[in-house]
């Protein structure tokens, strides 16, 4: 196995991008309609910890786990050797499963699919043309145009995969999470991210 991981910590010590700080409510909103004071839920990949912060703000209890140490986390680890000691309510993994192999998140899944009792949130990139703004300057007027040009290849070095490229696709991921017996309850979109909501059906 390639124990090569692509990430990066340098961007939690920067301003995020307006889509990045929209991302968190997303993730959050996502989780809260499920969630109940004093829940627990194991965050794998905290980023600038922002959602566990807010979690813990309102009364859930969080067990972070992160393969940098640099972010602090309860626990460091690499996500596909973490295994839960004890039962968690909720799991969930926001912008971390393109940053591993797609076959690796049957790993990661294995580990954690009898410790989790209700439900798993996740996010993950859609993999999109690129958009270009163009100013085009006529004789009285400025004119702004945005072209989609389409990528051929992913362009974030630290990504394995995105969503809709090649043969990873939607149906495909799904089908591995209710292999694990975790069935698709919700999903929606926000800028480039995809998010899912799975429920334990056994």
């Amino acid at each position: 196995m390639n124990d090569k991981k692509k990430y990066s910590s340098d961007w939690i010590n920067k301003l995020e991008s307006k889509e990045h700080w929209l991302s968190y409510w997303h993730q959050i909103k996502l989780m809260l309609e499920s969630l109940e004071p004093h829940d627990s839920v194991i965050e794998l990949g905290i980023g600038s910890g922002f959602t566990s912060n807010y979690l813990r703000s309102k009364n859930i209890d969080v067990l972070t786990v992160d393969i940098d140490k640099k972010k602090s986390p309860d626990i460091v680890s690499d996500a596909i050797r973490f295994k839960p000691n004890k039962s968690y309510d909720h799991f969930c993994a926001f912008e971390v499963f393109e940053h591993m192999k797609f076959e690796e998140m049957e790993n990661v899944l294995n580990n954690i699919k009898s410790k989790i009792d209700k439900n798993i949130f996740i996010s993950v990139p859609i993999y999109k043309k690129t958009p270009i703004n163009i100013e085009l300057k006529f004789k009285s007027y400025w004119k702004s145009i945005t072209v989609k040009t389409p990528k051929t290849s992913i362009i974030d070095p630290h990504h394995y995969w995105e969503l809709n490229y090649k043969d990873i696709t939607e149906e495909r991921l799904i089908s591995v999470f209710e292999h694990h017996n975790f069935k698709l309850k919700n999903k929606s979109s926000f800028f480039r991210w995809r998010y899912f909501h799975f429920n334990k059906t056994d």
